[in-house]
């Protein structure tokens, strides 16, 4: 038996062989028994924020937790800048009316109007019953009887005569061409005549007096000319000129006092400065007049 000291083996080295080829794995061995818990290492570095996960469904609403009390009231913020205005809402259902105001205190009259034209001169009225007789006048001186001039008319007028319109009348008028206005009804008349329609003739030259009217509108503004006639040819005193509004009735009117022979034709005519349709509306809407004054 050989004894070998210890010592020597710790200062003698076995010089260590080439490593063989390693062996086949051997079977997995049974779990060994859980060791005991080693202490809790030191805390490492935070890791990186991973990626947010999707949103999870949302829990149901809970209940409503218990008004707290009100805050103090803070103190005034500054005033906001003022936004742009929008836009103007649909018109709103009109109000109930209101009750009607207290009358007002009473205006100032208003200046006098111009006179208006002076109508057509009317015909004679009437003769008047005749008065009582008076007191038997003193005899006077008898005189030299003279001569007997001729008796004059009833009413002081050697003649007299009128026609006129009742009834509504268009006259469709040229450019600048004169058209007879109709004047189908007659007036009393005395020493003249009613031939040719529409006008009066005079049978005793003289000196007359002249009363014309008509009322006229039109159909497109235009200027309307009206004038009376003698034996066709403007009297020109007579004649009137103005510029119509559509619709707009325009009294014609007038008087003069000329000079007739004896035949003369007196009608009245009228004509536009454009054609036109005229209207002589309802009533009374055109009258003409003669009357003899010496």
């Amino acid at each position: 038996m050989i004894i070998i000291n210890p010592d020597y083996l710790l200062n003698f080295v076995i010089p260590q062989g080439p490593t063989g080829p390693t062996g086949i794995t051997g079977p997995t061995g049974s779990q060994g028994l859980e060791g005991a818990t080693g202490p809790t290492g030191a805390t490492g570095p935070q890791g990186l924020e991973g990626a947010t996960g999707p949103t999870g469904a949302t829990g149901p609403q809970g209940l409503a937790g218990a008004t707290g009390p009100t805050g103090a009231t803070g103190p005034q913020g500054l005033e906001g800048v003022t936004g742009p205005t929008g836009a103007t809402g649909p018109q709103g259902l009109e109000g109930a009316t209101g009750p009607t105001g207290a009358t007002g205190p009473q205006g100032l009259a208003g200046a006098t109007g111009p006179t208006g034209a002076t109508g057509p001169q009317g015909l004679a009225g009437a003769t008047g019953p005749t008065g009582a007789t008076g007191p038997q006048g003193l005899a006077g001186a008898t005189g030299p009887t003279g001569v007997t001039g001729p008796t004059g008319p009833a009413n002081g007028l050697n003649a007299y005569g009128g026609k006129y319109s009742d009834t509504p009348q268009t006259i469709t008028l040229g450019i600048g061409t004169q058209s007879q206005i109709a004047l189908p009804s007659t007036m009393p008349n005395l020493n003249t005549t009613y031939t040719p329609a529409n006008s009066i003739t005079v049978t005793q030259a003289g000196t007359y007096e002249i009363n014309y009217y008509s009322n006229v509108s039109v159909a497109l503004g235009t200027t309307v000319t009206l004038a009376v006639r003698n034996n066709g040819t403007n009297i020109p005193d007579t004649v009137i000129s103005r510029v119509l509004s559509v619709g707009v009735g325009s009294i014609y009117s007038g008087s003069v006092i000329v000079t007739l022979t004896a035949g003369a034709v007196i009608d009245m005519a009228i004509s536009a400065l454009l054609a036109v349709g005229v209207t002589l509306g309802s009533g009374v809407n055109a009258t003409l007049s003669v009357k003899k004054l010496d």
